[in-house]
Parts: C-alpha cells; structure tokens; sequence
C-alpha cells in the first residue's frame, strides 16, 4: 500500500504506511522507498509553509532536506533558494540557484534566476546600473524565463522608463503559455493598469491557472471593483461607489491586502466609519506576509485607531520573522502607520508633534519612502517649500517615476521661486506620465505662477480631457540615501514657532539641494506675485489683508485687502485686488470636485488670457464747507486689456466730474483773495465787500495707459482732459519676492491731490481772475511684507514732493506698519484680526483754501493707530469681503499765512492786523485727539463665464474729514472659455 501511495504522490500516507511496514520486519527492504517518501513529504510540508508565509518553518525544512543524503536534493535546494528570496537574503539565493545549474537540469532556468537575484542584491546595495546589466544578460541566456522580463520590468518602472517596460509587456504578451501572461499581467498590474492586467490575465487558460494565479485574478477583480467605485465617486455618485465596495467586501476568502484596499477606498469615497470597521476585520483575514497589512494599517491610522493599527503591527511582526526581508516589512509598515498619523496632525495643523513623530519614524527606518513622502507633505502645509522642495528631491532620487513626488516638487519649487527646477521637473513628469491629468493641473499652476495664463489654460483642457476619460465621463479611453533630519538636533523642530509671525528659522537640509539629484537645478530667481487688478474682486482664501494706510494708497505687496484708516486723502484709487486662485466661482459648476476645480482655474486662465472690458461707476461724498473742503465726485470709466508679454497692456478712459457748491459767508470770506476785502472792512469798521464765487464745478476725461503684470507695472496718462489745467501722471512699481514668504514693493509715481475741487482741478480766484491750485506729488517708496499662512507682518515707508500752480511746495513722509493673524478660516470663508500704525508729517500745512493754499490735509505730524477685522467668504458665483477697523488719531496743524506764496497781499493783511486785532492775517494751529473708524464692503458675482458684476463700500472717519465712497461695476472677458 505504501508503494502505490508513493506512485500517487500521496507522499504523507507514503511515508506512514512505508513506516509501519518497516517496523514489521524486512526494513532494509522498505528503506529506498520510505527515504523517498519522507523526503517528498517534507518537501510538500516546506512548500505548503512558504505559501502561508511561515518562512521560518519552510527554511528549516529545506535546510534539513537539502542537507540529507537525499540522491536528488535539487527540489529541496529550489524551495530554499525561493525562502532566500522572499527573505531578502539574495546572494545566498543566487549561490544556490548555481548549485542547481551546475546539477545540469534546467541549468538555464537556474543560472537566469541566480543571475535576478544577483541583480536584486544589487539593487539593495543601491547599484541600479549593475542590476539593469545583470538582467539583461539573464533575458540573453534564458529568453523564455518570464521572471527575468518581471524584475527588469520592476526596475525600468522605477527608473520612470515606461515605453521600455510597456516593449517588455508587449513580449511577454505575445505568448500563449500561462507564465509569461501571467508575469506581464503581474507588471500591469504594478503599474496601476488595472483593467489592462485583467485583459491580459484573463488569456491564461482556465485548466491551465495555479492556485496563485488564480487567486491574482480575483484579486484583480476586487481592484477593479475599487477603481470603478472611485470613478463612480468622482463623478459625485458616492453611495453608487460604497454600495459597490461594501459588496465587494462581504466576499468569503478575501485576504487582509484585498480587504485593506476595499477599506481605504470607503475611506476615500467618505464612509470613515465603515472603512475603520473593515480594515479591523483584516486582521483576522489571511496574509502570506507584513505587508499585507499596508493598507488596513494606514485606514486605521487615519480614522484615529491607533490602538488597533498597533495591533495589526504586532501581528505582522509575528509573520515577519528574524529575516531581513520580513524585518524589512515590518519596518515599512511601522513607518506607514507614522505617515498616516502624522498625517492626520498635519491636517489639525498640529506641525510640531508630526514632525516630532517622522522624526522618531526616520530613526528606526532611515531612508523609508513613507516618512519621506509625509515629511514632503508637512512641510508644504507648513509654508516650508523649499524644505519641501528637497525632500520631494531626496524621494524622487529613490523613486524617479514617482507621480505625487515630482507633482509637490512641481508646486514647491514655483512657491519657493526656482522656476527653473519647477519647469524641468514638469516635461519631466509629463514625458513619464502622459496619460495623468494631476500632472497638467500641476503644470497648469506652475504656468500661473509664471503668469503664463496662456499655457495654464492649455494644460487644464488637456487635465479635463484626461480626467473624464479616466472617470468614464467620455468614450475614447485607451489602455494607456539622505537623511533630512541629519542637519539638526532632535530638539530642532521648526514648527514649534509656527504662530510667531516672525520668519521660523528651520534646520537645514544641505547648502546645495542640486547635489541631492542632478536633473533638478538648485534654488534661483523669485517667483513674481499673483497678478493683481482693480475693481471689486474679492481676495483668496489664502490671501490675507495688509492694511493700508489710506484711500489711494496701496496695501503692501502681496496682502491685497480692503482700504484702511489714515487721512493722507490721495487720488480716488480703489485699491487693487487679488482674485481668488480657487473657489472664484462659476455658474453650472460640477458636482464632480475635480472637474469643479479645473474648471474653475480654467475661468481664471481665461478671464487673464483673453482680452477683457472694464466699465465702472463710483460715487464718493466728502463733508466740509460747501464750495471750499466738501466735495462730490461721480466717475465713470471704460477700458480694454489685453494680455501681452506675460502681462497685461491696457488703456482707460475715466470720466470725472467734480462738485463742491458755492462759497457763501464766512467760507466765501476764506476763498481766494477774498480775505482781503474782509480785513479791509473789519478795519473800516464797515461791511465787507466780499466779491462772489462761481459754483466749484468741473469735469473732464483722464486717459491712461498701462501695463501691469506680476513682477512690473507701468501707467502713464494725464490728469481729466477739461480741467483748468492737465498734467502727466505715471507710475511705475517692481514687486519681487524675497523668498517664499517674503515680498518686496518699490515705486515712484506722480499724481494728483483728489482732497477737494482746488486740489484735484485748481480754481480762479474771484477778485483777480488768477488761477492757483492744481496740486501734483510726486515721490515713492518701500514696502516689506512677510506672510506665511494667513498670519503676516508688514511695513513700508514713502517721501513725496507737492507742488500746484501758485501754490507753495511741499513735502511728506509716510512710515505705516502692521500685522494680522488668521482667528478663524475654513474652505469657503475666513476671519483675520490684526494692528496697524500710521505716522505722517508735512512740511507746511496746506488744509486751506485762500490764494496759494492747496486745499489738502497735511499735518504737520499725524499718528493713528487700529485693528483692523476682516471677513471675506467665496461661495460659488459670489464673493463678499467686509472689515471694519476702530482706532484713535492724534494730529496737529500748525498755523500758515492766509497767502502764503504772496508776500505783497500777506503784507497788507498783516498791516491791517495791526490796525485792528479781529482782521485774520493767519490762520491759528490745530490739534485734535479722538476715536476713528473706517469700514468697507465688497461684493462680486459672477453672472456669467466670462460676466463679472460687484461693487465696492468704504467709510473713512480718520483724519479731519469724513468721506463715503461707493462703486458698481463690470467686467466682460471677450471670448470664450
């Protein structure tokens, strides 16, 4: 009975009837068999082992068996040689698939799979070069070995050489044996080509598939379950996309992997709770190593169960064994738990403990790509780019080909200003996944930054493309050694001062980050700031508001807001804002948020892409005396811009139109040289003979042409065509940026005093008909910011000249500086808090309005002080922003002749004083303390693709006056998007 056992391959039964027989007597007789069945029994026990994965009890079996004087010892040597493998141990796996060669049968296949294991080792030691010769020479000697064409194909795929590896895929393909389609179905399905590995797998004959390969394909069909559930989620059918995991998921047999795979894509389509619960149930599944437990480890990270995720860890560390394969596992998975949790800090902007604990991850797995990835990934949310550019650059130098890598070194190296890097880096990925639609949105960004709106938009049309036929949406799919935490003691952690608004100062990661990896050159140039417009736009979320000075005065580079409390009462200007870069808003968006957000930044592409129209109408109100301080301004304006030269080239047309009322009374007494009369009747003792004014009335066209973009902005025009007099005005500013955080603003301009009718337009004097007024500053500045997530600090200084027709000259300085902090902000709206100081001085004092006064405010020291609220929410088509800034203002006047600029008329006034102490020959100094407030609104809505209605609110109690200003307008992108 054990002989025909033995002739069955029942090798079990074999050996216990063969051992019962023996010790019945005739033992020698039974001996040749019963060494046969022990040694082919223990053989299967040994291969049933290392399917389960018990690769301690199958390497101890083989190296008994390979041991034993067993005539044929080849198959024990093969099983062992494979327990070498899965154990990492692969210079002694090729020793022993030499020993096999050298035996004679099957030496080719031998010698192929000592030579991919002599290449593996090389792999290890880092030494890619050496690995790629190594296979290659074994596809020469062994042509019809899959495995060769496998791990070379492992290797191009890392190397990013995805037409080499798909020309690999193609050969093996063309086979019609069960190996070789299964090989190139495994490195399908390696490279995330699903659908492409289950066509393929699918060609292996059913009678004609091992258990393993049976089991791949099944596996295959569990991941394309997923891939069509994200699809379905995509397109905003979540419950479509859960119902079909949640399916999926009551299959008996599914092992730990598959199990964790359903799990983290329920995370991913929202169900947190469902995807916690069956990422636990993985670990009572089967698993044939550590790693199968990825996935369900990372679930339970991220949905905060770190207990179980620990437990998962020991669990696997019991697969693991002592090997350095298994240890080797056991370590990845450790590090993907520390990602996720860190991870998950990351996103409760909790900085510093998740830098604490990648850290502590580095140091018990140096070089993991895991923590690398995370690290990336927390210093980009943490306003580090540059650190995160390098770290991006450390990971990509193990993973060439690596997608997300090259998409944060792509959007890290344009914040932190090295274009060059963020250029290269883009063909680079584009070259090496053409087919990825998150590559041309990372381009498309990198485009903007540029201010190349042009390319942004090309590669977003292309991302939507790619996108629907990835989602379904379309037809026509086809198949398609650094250590960063070396620089710095443990004790180094740069986001423990997060909250300073100073710059943090953090740990460096090399002096040069080329060195890390050749093809990215090193750190140059600045990144210019958004493009900026004026109008009514609202700013972007991440966009928080400097606080200018004043009316006309423009907030410090890079924190567009709203206009703030100071009295300097400069031109009518409204302030320059940054549109959104995201949640612009448009009409019909998608319920899909990927293709919502390309086609948001599409809109935007387009609306600076294209040539635009602006037409607006304001209104601003003044209070003071009627023909003399008070004022009424209603402007209407037209222009076209078009873009040019990375920028944007325009010409406006402004009508104005001006009124103040008449001077009656007392004012007419204080108008021109009608002082004059005035003291001569006090004197006389007789009524005054006050000649009368006309009513202060004016209108006129001011024209101006400009080019504005990111990094340089030019104007040029004259003053409204139809006043007394016309002047050319000009502007020009540069906007670098420092470094990631900083930005610098510099200008010199010249432009009209808007105070009041005198200042802007200049007037006649009733008594002698002589014209005066019409005053014109000219001068410039700095302006320093630092912004690093919505929390910032600000500060710039200005010298401007004055000078009018006979109107005496004049000088200022103006130092004015700030912070804010972000108190509260989510997807759609935030809130921000901050300070701000004021301080002007004037020369002379010219807040008058007889003959050679400019009719301006001009203390002769001014200080203000307030804190500044702002709100602003973005929600689909419409945009609104509000703040409101309290304070306190101290300023003094100093007294100043009623004509300054003539020494004749002032002489007689001062003759007459002498004759009688009521004439006026000067006007008395003043000073003033109190409570000021200034607020402003806006609101944008967007009607239309290319329509854009909004309007502006602003109330200003600083200084002497008050003034009310108001705006509707337009914008109308022509063409299409």
């Amino acid at each position: 009975m054990g002989i025909v056992r033995l002739r069955k391959s029942e090798f079990a039964q074999a050996r216990d009837l063969l051992t019962r027989a023996s010790r019945m007597g005739g033992a020698g007789k039974w001996a040749e068999a019963l060494q046969s069945a022990r040694f082919y029994a223990d053989l299967d026990s040994a291969r049933t082992a290392l399917d389960k994965g018990d690769l301690a009890q199958a390497e101890r079996l083989a190296t008994a068996l390979s041991q034993s004087d067993f005539r044929d010892k080849g198959p024990a040597v093969s099983v062992l040689a494979s327990v070498y493998e899965r154990q990492g141990r692969y210079n002694e796996a090729a020793e022993l698939y030499r020993q096999l060669g050298k035996a004679g049968a099957g030496a080719a296949t031998a010698q192929a799979s000592a030579t991919r294991n002599e290449a593996r080792a090389a792999l290890d030691a880092g030494d890619s070069a050496r690995a790629e010769q190594l296979l290659r020479a074994a596809m020469g000697n062994a042509p019809d070995d899959p495995w060769v064409a496998y791990d070379l194909a492992g290797l191009l795929q890392q190397q990013g050489r995805v037409a080499e590896q798909d020309a690999l895929v193609r050969q093996l393909s063309y086979s019609d044996k069960p190996e070789p389609l299964y090989a190139a179905a495994l490195i399908l399905d390696r490279a995330g080509r699903t659908g492409d590995a289950q066509a393929v797998a699918a060609r292996i004959p059913e009678g004609q598939r091992t258990a393993e390969m049976r089991n791949f394909i099944a596996g295959l069909g569990i991941s394309a379950t997923i891939a069509q559930a994200k699809a379905a989620g995509a397109r905003g059918a979540q419950g479509q996309g859960l119902a079909m995991l949640r399916q999926a998921s009551e299959m008996r047999g599914l092992s730990a992997d598959r199990m964790g795979a359903l799990a983290q894509g329920m995370l991913e389509l929202g169900d947190a709770r469902g995807a916690g619960q069956l990422a636990a149930q993985a670990l009572d599944a089967p698993a044939n190593d550590a790693g199968a437990y990825d996935a369900a480890v990372r679930v339970l990270a991220q949905t905060g169960q770190d207990g179980i995720a620990m437990s998962a860890v020991q669990k696997a560390s019991a697969l693991a064994g002592p090997s350095l394969q298994g240890q080797r596992s056991l370590g990845n998975l450790k590090a993907t738990l520390a990602a996720a949790q860190a991870d998950r800090m990351r996103q409760a902007g909790q900085f510093a403990p998740a830098f604490d604990m990648l850290q502590a991850a580095w140091n018990d797995a140096p070089g993991n790509e895991e923590i690398l990835s995370a690290l990336a990934r927390l210093y980009q949310s943490g306003g580090l780019n540059a650190q995160a550019a390098q770290t991006f650059r450390m990971l990509l130098a193990q993973k060439p080909a690596d997608r997300d890598a090259m998409v944060g070194l792509i959007d890290t190296a344009s914040a932190s200003g090295d274009m060059e890097t963020a250029r290269a880096v883009t063909q680079q990925a584009i070259q090496m996944h053409p087919a990825d639609y998150r590559v041309y949105m990372a381009a498309a960004r990198m485009a903007r930054t540029r201010g190349n709106d042009g390319d942004a938009a090309r590669y977003l049309k292309t991302a939507r493309a790619l996108y629907m036929r990835e989602t379904g949406m379309a037809p026509g799919a086809v198949m398609a050694n650094g250590n960063p935490f070396a620089a710095a003691p443990q004790s180094a952690n740069p986001f423990r001062a997060m909250a300073a608004p100073q710059p943090v100062n953090p740990f460096a990661l090399g002096s040069n980050p080329a060195a890390l990896s050749a093809p990215y050159a090193p750190p140059m140039g600045f990144a210019p700031q958004p493009p900026v417009w004026s109008g009514f736009g609202v700013p972007a979320p991440a966009a928080m508001p400097a606080y200018p000075p004043a009316p006309g005065y423009a907030a410090p580079a890079g924190f567009p807001g709203m206009t703030a409390p100071a009295p300097s009462y400069g031109n009518l200007v409204y302030a320059d804002q940054a549109y959104a870069d995201r949640n612009n808003g448009v009409t019909n968006v998608p319920a899909d948020p990927v293709l919502a957000e390309i086609d948001q930044q599409l809109q935007q592409s387009a609306d600076e892409s294209g040539p635009r129209v602006d037409v607006d109408t304001g209104y601003r109100s003044r209070s003071g005396e009627t023909g003399l301080s008070k004022l009424r301004e209603m402007t209407g304006s037209a222009s076209l811009s078009v873009p040019v030269a990375g920028g944007r080239v325009g010409v406006k047309a402004t009508a104005v139109v001006l009124d103040s009322g008449r001077p009656t009374g007392s004012g007419l007494a204080r108008f021109g040289t009608n002082a004059t009369p005035e003291a001569q009747g006090i004197v006389d003792e007789q009524p005054s003979q006050l000649t009368s004014a006309e009513t202060q009335h004016q209108s006129g066209v001011a024209v101006t042409a400009s080019y504005v973009s990111k990094l340089l902005k030019l104007e040029a025009g004259v003053t409204p065509l139809g006043f007394p007099k016309e002047h050319v005005t000009g502007r020009i500013e540069v906007t670098p940026r420092l470094s990631t955080n900083a930005t610098a603003r510099i200008w010199a301009d010249r432009k009209p005093v808007t105070d009041s009718i005198i200042a802007y337009a200049g007037t006649d004097d009733p008594r002698t008909g002589a014209f005066w007024g019409a005053v014109m500053k000219s001068g410039g500045g700095l302006s320093l910011s630092y912004d690093r997530n919505g929390n910032g600090v600000y500060a710039d200084g200005s010298f401007y000249h004055y000078d009018g027709t006979a109107v005496r000259d004049n000088d200022s300085v103006e130092i004015n500086a700030g912070g804010y902090l972000r108190a509260w902000q989510n997807a759609r709206s935030g809130v921000s808090v901050g300070f701000n100081v004021n301080y002007q001085n004037y020369d002379n004092n010219q807040n008058y309005f007889t003959y050679g006064h400019g009719g301006y405010f001009s203390p002769q020291s001014f200080l203000s002080v307030n804190f500044p609220i702002r709100y602003w929410t973005n929600d689909g088509p419409m945009s609104i922003q509000a703040s409101v800034a309290p304070g306190y203002q101290s300023y003094d006047q100093q007294g100043e002749p009623v004509y300054p600029t003539e020494p004749g008329a002032q002489g007689v006034l001062d003759f007459l004083k002498s004759q009688n102490s009521d004439v006026r020959s000067r006007y008395d100094s003043i000073s003033k303390t109190g409570f000021g407030l200034s607020a402003a609104g806006a609101i944008s809505y967007r009607v239309s693709p290319n329509t854009r209605l909004g309007g502006e609110l602003n109330i200003n109690t600083f200084g002497e006056y008050k003034e009310f200003k108001t705006l509707i307008g337009l914008k109308q992108n022509i063409g299409g998007n």
